[in-house]
């Protein structure tokens, strides 16, 4: 049962959408899966249950707007380094309970980012500490206001954070992390790998290798994601 690390890739909003949601509808069974992705056009992608007309009074300016598959705020890709990390039903990290997983999950980015001296905490809950977060007069944007077990710099500025969708099929986490908020000699390579073979040994999954790793994109399911992520229906649903 081996977590694959996919090739660095670029693409569109609905591209990368489409990619990680065929992921979890098709993986073969047992296999877990981690890509880091850029942006070749300036995007937003949101919440599934967020509203359309608030993310479009909220930015004004021409860019890409996509609803995701995961819940969660507002994700301003044009700074970002995001992945996707795709757990098959078959494994028993994909049933674990969503608060755990996600404590997981940032703990191994705490420590992927400690091994390059940038200090790194993972946010509290609001209801257990005197801090009452502020209102915000926008929607949920995802670096304006770190959740529970978000990763965050000492002084509170958000550094990471992610979201999921859960199917029959498996678990879909899909996770942003601000470039503003890292040095500019900051090494994501070296970063990526502390940060999967961490991921590896906290879900007990191996790190594993396919030597053909076409056979992990249904090109005909990417194709439908596609239309649904950039059809005026899924843009518009709420």
């Amino acid at each position: 049962m081996p977590l694959i690390i996919l090739p660095n890739a670029f693409g569109d909003a609905v591209t990368n959408m489409a990619i990680d949601a065929s992921l979890l509808y098709t993986l073969p069974s047992g296999i877990a899966v981690f890509r880091h992705y850029g942006w070749t056009e300036p995007a937003i992608t949101f919440g599934y249950t967020q509203r359309i007309a608030e993310v479009r009074t909220t930015f004004t300016e021409d860019l890409r707007l996509c609803r995701r598959l995961t819940g969660g705020g507002i994700v301003d890709h044009r700074n970002d380094w995001t992945y996707a990390l795709v757990l098959q039903t078959d494994l028993p990290a994909a049933h674990a309970p969503a608060t755990e997983l996600y404590a997981t999950i940032h703990s191994c980015m705490q420590l992927a980012l400690q091994a390059q001296s940038v200090p790194a905490e993972l946010a509290p809950c609001p209801r257990q500490c005197d801090k009452t977060p502020p209102a915000l007069d926008a929607p949920d944007q995802c670096f304006l206001q770190p959740t529970a077990n978000d990763v965050t710099r000492p002084d509170g500025t958000k550094i990471a954070g992610a979201a999921m969708k859960r199917s029959r099929e498996g678990l879909l986490v899909q996770g942003s992390i601000d470039r503003r908020a890292l040095p500019d000699e900051f090494d994501y390579h070296t970063f990526a790998e502390a940060f999967q073979q961490a991921l590896a040994s906290q879900l007990a999954i191996l790190l594993g290798t396919n030597e053909d790793l076409r056979a992990l994109f249904n090109s005909l399911r990417i194709q439908q994601e596609r239309e649904r992520f950039e059809s005026e229906a899924w843009i518009n649903r709420r």
